[in-house]
């Protein structure tokens, strides 16, 4: 069966489970927005740009390369990316930059419709760009394959909405214009998901949070997310020098930040733990002053540079309030960092209680202090924790994640009344 995997994105995960596609025989192709070709030629233009932009520029366009994938397999139609992008650069217009992203969303969406699905036996995309293509693979009886990254949006709306009347700092003067999107735009994704013949969950909460909100659990699929490469051995950190607290990601509201400065404040830890933040700042500024001691932000970062950075740290903090899953507890566990995980994180259920790190209730400043106390009074137990810490992450890599998304595929597809064929079948 060969499928085309539409995906704007070029994130790890969709690389891999486009690679396990590719594996099996499988990857008709690859469609994505922009792409970039790291060739000689890129790479002299790139150094002939002048006062260092070109390092900078280069350094962001390389996270938009695909090195898994064969070149051949790779469609890249980026125009309307690059619109937004630089559109977002300059003008610093959240609003525009959405409505640029919408507007490249739906013509993304269409192209695949019209040139790719016709051509395939199977359409695989990523919500909010499934819906032209699932509607045109259903009028040619294809089969359809949607990935589920993130929770149910109506809960999230309604948990900011909760979070903003019991945080007015939260209120930006855009929520009026985002919040008068979201009917159509989450009727745009339940329509994907009654299309769908297959779904792909990337953790068992983000599956229960669509089962809930009226999804058909027989069509979905559990697929956990896995871990980079683990190192050899976990750094042996001096017990004697401050307890180093590591937050990896965006700094905003759904992420709980807001309850992490609360309870940081609330520790009272002085010089005896420095919280260092490697991620866009996203909350409003007046929440962000009169920090407490031992606070520093470093802003984005390469990955590579965080998975550096992780080695040197005692503990990942993620207090998330709703995440699909949580790449950086994976990228944490792969250098033996224990994490401090909130129950609202898909990842959390690779985390075991007191062994590799602390499962905590989301929304609660005091439940985020205790485990960061705990961390403090119990430094020795704490760096134990590193050993199982990294033994987690060697337990679930990218190969087990690709064997999986096909061995659901298969299943699911069979139960949809498909007969489908990868590699040897």
């Amino acid at each position: 069966m060969r499928c085309v995997f539409s995906y704007p994105g070029v994130m790890e995960h969709a690389q891999h489970a486009a690679l396990a596609l590719h594996e099996v025989d499988a990857l008709d192709a690859y469609v994505a927005s922009y792409v970039f070709r790291d060739t000689p030629t890129q790479a002299a233009l790139l150094r002939a740009l002048p006062g260092g932009l070109g390092e900078r520029l280069g350094r962001q366009l390389r996270r938009r390369t695909m090195p898994n994938l064969p070149t051949e397999l790779v469609h890249g139609h980026g125009g309307w990316e690059i619109v937004r992008t630089l559109a977002d650069k300059a003008m610093h217009d959240p609003i525009l930059t959405d409505k640029l992203w919408d507007f490249a969303a739906h013509r993304f969406d269409d192209m695949v419709a019209r040139r790719y699905v016709p051509r395939s036996e199977a359409v695989v995309a990523v919500e909010y760009t499934a819906l032209a293509s699932f509607e045109q693979a259903k009028r040619l009886g294809r089969a359809r394959i949607l990935h589920l990254p993130s929770l149910d949006s109506r809960a999230f709306e309604r948990l900011q909405a909760a979070e903003r009347a019991t945080w007015p700092e939260l209120r930006k003067e855009t929520d009026v214009y985002f919040d008068g999107m979201f009917d159509r735009r989450y009727a745009r994704r339940r329509a994907e998901i009654q299309l769908a013949d297959v779904i792909i969950a990337n953790s068992s909460l983000t599956k229960r949070s669509h089962v809930a909100a009226g999804a058909s659990a027989e069509k979905v699929f559990v697929v956990p997310l896995a871990a980079p490469p683990p190192v050899a051995q976990p750094s042996i950190l001096p017990l004697n020098r401050p307890l180093m607290v590591i937050w990896a990601g965006a700094f905003t509201l759904g992420k709980g930040a807001h309850y992490l400065l609360e309870a940081w404040r609330g520790l009272r830890a002085g010089g005896a733990a420095q919280l260092e933040v490697y991620g866009h700042l996203g909350l409003p500024a007046r929440l962000l002053e009169d920090l407490p001691h031992g606070v520093t932000f470093h802003g984005s970062v390469p990955r590579s540079q965080v998975l550096e950075v992780f080695e040197q740290a005692d503990i990942l903090v993620f207090p998330t309030l709703s995440d699909g899953f949580g790449a950086a507890a994976t990228e944490a566990l792969s250098r033996g960092v224990p994490v401090i995980i909130s129950d609202q994180a898909g990842a959390a259920d690779l985390i075991v209680h007191g062994e590799n790190g602390l499962v905590i209730p989301a929304a609660d400043a005091g439940a985020i202090a205790e485990a960061l106390q705990w961390c403090l009074d119990n430094r020795t137990s704490l760096r134990d924790m590193r050993t199982a810490a990294l033994a987690t992450a060697r337990s679930r890599q990218w190969p087990d994640y690709r064997r999986d998304v096909v061995a659901a595929m298969r299943r699911g597809l069979a139960a949809a009344g498909y007969a489908p064929r990868f590699g040897d079948d």
